[in-house]
């Protein structure tokens, strides 16, 4: 999944307890997981790799500038999107820890090509036994996450107005 889904899942999770912030960490990030099971799409990344046996560097070239750009704001749209979609005065930490978690595994499989040691070994282990191993092209890809993220904001606005 592309991180913007990420986070809107992880917010429409977290804006189900709006006052327990580390929860909504927490389930954000154990939501990466769950959603990254799920057979879908993601954008080519020209000078990061992160399969299994990456090993990248921080030398910045043009293709690394780019690829940064592209997901600095795959991850910013996401942010903005959560909060649009789900803050309230109330619930905007617990909203933005839910989408931070949602985020955060994998910027931690880019951590872990430079530095490959515990714990984070152990997560991205994890990260590749549980990524779905089948892929799907363009355009199905990209509209079938777009129906996911409004099916689960839907369920959480449902969940929402039924409490």
């Amino acid at each position: 999944m592309i991180l913007s889904t990420h986070a809107v899942v992880g917010a429409a999770l977290a804006s189900l307890m709006p006052s327990h912030p580390v929860a909504a960490f927490a389930v954000g990030f154990a939501s990466h997981f769950v959603i990254d099971s799920i057979p879908h799409w993601d954008y080519p990344l020209r000078s990061i790799s992160l399969g299994p046996g990456a090993r990248n560097n921080v030398r910045m070239t043009a293709a690394r500038v780019r690829d940064l750009a592209v997901i600095g704001f795959d991850g910013l749209a996401g942010l903005v999107l959560a909060v649009a979609i789900f803050g309230t005065e109330a619930n905007l930490v617990a909203v933005v820890a839910g989408a931070v978690g949602g985020i955060l595994p994998d910027p931690l499989k880019f951590v872990y090509t430079l530095y490959p040691c515990e714990p984070l070994a152990t997560l991205e282990r994890f990260h590749n036994w549980i990524h779905s191993k089948r892929k799907l092209d363009w355009p199905l890809g990209v509209s079938s996450q777009i129906a996911f993220a409004s099916a689960v904001i839907g369920a959480a606005v449902a969940a929402r107005l039924a409490n």
